[in-house]
């Protein structure tokens, strides 16, 4: 129960970037025997500002706030949301979370804070449980850096979308992917893009496009999602590269397998996609997976 007991007490939201953040809510008055329910006009709030979103009660009410509810509408900026209880004087954190877009925040009449992802579901809080030896700030790997014999890789055929699987954590929230090249250099490159797919191909977030981008030989190149995805469900997922250029680069992966007997059973764990003739745009979903002998490093953050 969230109460508001004098006429300087107010309910409040902070948010820290020109995001689009829906607000509504609903709450009930007492004045002696006599409940009045009401709820105030609903809000968009589009800059970083603290916005009240249920006033103060008239003299002798008691307001018992019975419903919150704030979405993050922006195609593209995150927010940090902080709802407030705050008396004229001293302001109190009741609840902060940062809202990805599509996500919302529920504050039910039970009294309980849910935070939503943008595909519905409550977010998972407990701490993860698969270890990951990735670079620092990295949360996944398509496989153990440790154990990465980092060999020169043609995994890449120009304008032709590849798959390295890699295994994701629901909770996860994947804003970066990450690629190594080996020693061949891209050469005249026209498009690129890194990008995340789930096991049924369905693309789920991509790069912009890196275009005409140089990549030389042994380096990485880190690309931000144009949407960060937060993961639904644990299990296998998909990096997906496209680099259209003269020369392709190669990548650092493992030793390539002999045959692919055990390989080319599903799920597929890599591969060049059906996928080709690439250029300005990623497919949705990708065409089939063909299994491949050679695989590539690539880590998301």
């Amino acid at each position: 129960m969230l109460l508001l007991t004098s006429t300087t007490e107010v309910l409040r939201v902070v948010t820290s970037a020109a995001a689009s953040i829906t607000a509504d809510a609903a709450y009930a008055d007492l004045s002696g025997s006599t409940v009045t329910v009401g709820a105030p006009a609903l809000q968009t709030i589009t800059t970083a500002a603290t916005t009240t979103l249920i006033a103060a009660p008239g003299a002798g009410v008691t307001r018992n706030v019975k419903s919150c509810y704030l979405t993050n509408n922006s195609g593209s900026v995150s927010t940090q949301v902080t709802v407030q209880k705050y008396n004229g004087t001293t302001a109190v954190d009741l609840m902060g979370v940062t809202m990805l877009p599509g996500e919302n925040l529920v504050l039910t009449e039970e009294g309980e804070w849910i935070h939503h992802d943008v595909q519905g579901a409550p977010y998972d809080y407990s701490a993860p449980t698969m270890p990951n030896l990735g670079v620092t700030g990295t949360i996944a790997e398509t496989f153990n850096r440790e154990l990465l014999n980092e060999v020169n890789t043609s995994a890449l055929t120009s304008g032709t979308l590849r798959f390295q699987a890699i295994y994701l954590q629901a909770g996860n929230t994947v804003s970066n992917i990450s690629i190594y090249s080996a020693t061949t250099a891209a050469a005249t490159p026209t498009n690129g893009f890194f990008a995340l797919y789930d096991g049924s191909r369905n693309l789920l977030a991509q790069s912009a496009n890196f275009t005409t981008e140089a990549w030389a030989a042994n380096t990485v190149k880190t690309k931000a999602m144009t949407t960060p995805y937060k993961v639904p469900t644990s299990g296998l997922y998909y990096v997906g590269i496209m680099i259209a250029a003269t020369t392709v680069p190669t990548l650092i992966g493992h030793t390539a397998r002999t045959t692919n007997t055990v390989g080319g059973v599903a799920p597929i764990l890599q591969g060049n996609t059906a996928s080709t003739g690439l250029t300005t745009s990623l497919p949705n979903p990708a065409g089939a997976v063909t299994a491949a002998t050679s695989s590539f490093y690539a880590a998301v953050s």
